[in-house]
């Protein structure tokens, strides 16, 4: 976030300069794809995304994950709830926004958990509470060697829910920066259903091609 002081805005696309009231230029805008992506994870729920993860809008989410270019989390998060109007239509049908959650090791490591920032900017611009609803105990780099089912068996026990009574019957929009295979969002959203929610939609920037 210092780097947004320090520097003034640059489009995460085009890396061109842009004015201190855009999140970005007008022509990578007018460049967006015409359609949401929509997959299902691999329990069964719906993540909307605007973006597939390629060409500049993977180079826009690495800038933001790796090198602090947390400005990006503006577009992005605009971008989301404009996909996610897309989608349904209608005004924001949840209740509570929240994000897939870092070990403690991880964040003092990077600095910031990217998938809270665009989820507390996607709470803002939907006029809805945000609230960090689980909890990461276990680090788990070694999993991308493993297949999706192995991930979401093995991911699940490494999340707990650490505020019930903000899930009990709630529809709720669980946020991540990627969706790679699904594993992630299925097991967070597993736990968010086993303590309550009503209903689990997710919610991220972009979504690997298959």
């Amino acid at each position: 976030m210092l780097l947004e002081l320090i520097f003034p805005p640059k489009c995460p696309y085009c890396r061109k300069g842009i004015r201190y009231d855009m999140t970005e230029c007008l022509a990578c805008r007018a460049g967006y794809p015409l359609d949401p992506r929509i997959e299902i994870t691999p329990k069964g729920d719906i993540c909307i995304a605007p973006f597939t993860y390629e060409n500049q809008f993977a180079r826009a989410l690495k800038d933001y994950k790796f090198s602090g270019r947390t400005f990006n989390s503006k577009s992005f998060a605009a971008a989301i709830v404009s996909a996610i109007r897309k989608t349904y239509h209608k005004d924001m049908d949840f209740d509570i926004v929240t994000c897939v959650p870092m070990t403690k090791s991880r964040l003092r490591k990077r600095g910031f958990n990217q998938a809270a920032i665009i989820g507390k900017r996607v709470a803002l611009l939907s006029d809805k509470p945000y609230s960090e609803l689980l909890i990461r105990t276990v680090d788990s780099e070694h999993q991308h060697y493993l297949g999706r089912e192995e991930r979401i068996k093995h991911n699940k026990k490494y999340y707990s829910c650490i505020s019930p009574e903000n899930v009990k019957g709630k529809k709720i929009l669980l946020i991540d920066d990627i969706m790679t295979s699904g594993a992630t969002l299925s097991s967070c959203s597993e736990v968010l259903r086993d303590n309550g929610a009503d209903r689990v939609l997710c919610a991220v920037t972009a979504i690997v091609k298959k």
